[in-house]
């Protein structure tokens, strides 16, 4: 099922500001903060979007999409929008306290339990709670494990067991975006499945 295919990539698949931000590449050579203080630091940024491209990659297919995800945990809500890079909707997801809405393909679904709603549609258990922290390079377990690059002190790698299913996250190309560092590309690699990720825009 194309859809179902396309489906799967929402959980990558995050309030605009309304200034822009200074977006300066972080190179390899450059001391930057320390771990812990990095760590505390973005673990503070709660209200973000982010916009850029998406790609699902298994044994068998390739398929890709444009994102964009609002997330405010302030106000306990969020939207994601996926779609064709001719600009047809894929996926729209909207979220208010616990309360999720999906419309895919035409459908509309309703749940409390995002992870039990993809089960359900694919058969595959994905770590859609996880994905805020690992989007920023912070650990969400805490058995996640995270390799730092040894001069910048960014997050290089990331192991977990999520949903008892093994995760491996790599991030690539950091920028300063206002105070903080977040990467603008990364990889997750699940068994067969392989997502990869390109940032063109934080907003903060």
């Amino acid at each position: 099922m194309y859809s179902k295919q396309l489906f799967i990539l929402f959980f990558i698949s995050i309030l605009t500001a309304c200034s822009s931000i200074s977006d300066v590449p972080v190179a390899n050579n450059q001391l930057n903060q320390d771990i812990d203080t990095r760590n505390k630091q973005v673990a503070q940024l709660n209200s973000w979007t982010i916009t850029g491209k998406i790609a699902f990659i298994n044994s068998k297919e390739r398929q890709s999409a444009t994102l964009h995800w609002q997330k405010d945990q302030t106000a306990e809500s969020e939207a994601l929008n996926l779609s064709t890079l001719f600009g047809i909707k894929v996926l729209e997801l909207k979220r208010e306290k616990s309360n999720f809405t999906l419309e895919v393909d035409g459908q509309t679904y309703q749940t409390q339990d995002l992870d039990n709603l993809i089960y359900n549609l694919t058969g595959l258990n994905l770590p859609t709670r996880a994905m805020n922290s690992w989007l920023k390079g912070l650990a969400y377990l805490s058995s996640d494990k995270v390799k730092y690059h040894e001069k910048t002190q960014l997050p290089e790698s990331l192991t977990s067991h999520y949903n008892n299913k093994a995760w491996q996250i790599s991030y690539s190309k950091y920028h300063h975006i206002g105070p903080f560092q977040l990467a603008k590309q990364l990889t997750i690699l699940q068994d067969d499945l392989r997502i990869k990720i390109v940032i063109h825009a934080w907003k903060i």
